[in-house]
């Protein structure tokens, strides 16, 4: 039992330090599916990975810390999304609204991204620009957290986005299709 949780606390500092610590806050990307030649990262879909998941409200822990503040301003294509933004956005402390990366949305797939497939969201350079296909996914929350999260972090190595940590949101794929 106790090596058990030995390993399960050696673990998940290990993932804290890979995610927070000093090599993500110095640039290094930790991102092996992020396309490089655009200095872009880009979430992909895969409709074989998961079953449809139950949509949720939003983040269930808010704030998760980030190494410097930003903000960003939701453009007017985005009007009808704003609120699920928002909501994916509180999910990084330091994120503010108000100025700062531009944050479009698209009626189809992103295709200027810089890779194939069905990609929902990209953010360019680090925020500099954000697009998202809302119609996408079943969760638009998760998906504008997750490009949010790229300022800072690249892909984890979870397998699907969920809101169980800031870890589990930096997933390379959402799972959850629209249907």
């Amino acid at each position: 039992m106790l090596k058990k949780l030995r390993y399960g606390v050696v673990a998940a500092a290990t993932l804290a330090l890979a995610f927070f610590g000093p090599a993500s806050q110095a640039g290094v990307e930790l991102d092996t599916h992020a396309i490089q030649a655009h200095a872009s990262t880009a979430i992909d879909i895969d409709a074989s990975e998961l079953p449809v998941a139950a949509q949720q409200e939003g983040p269930s822990i808010l704030a998760w810390p980030t190494p410097n503040r930003r903000t960003y301003t939701i453009t007017s294509s985005c009007a009808p999304y704003a609120s699920a933004i928002r909501r994916g956005a509180a999910a990084w402390s330091g994120l503010t609204e108000g100025g700062g990366t531009p944050v479009e949305c698209r009626n189809s797939y992103i295709t200027d991204c810089g890779g194939g497939g069905r990609i929902v969201g990209c953010n360019w350079g680090r925020g500099q620009r954000i697009a998202l296909f809302m119609g996408g996914v079943n969760d638009d929350a998760l998906l504008a957290a997750h490009e949010f999260g790229h300022d800072w972090f690249g892909h984890s190595t979870y397998r699907c986005a969920g809101w169980g940590s800031a870890a589990e949101v930096m997933a390379p794929t959402i799972c959850n299709l629209k249907q």
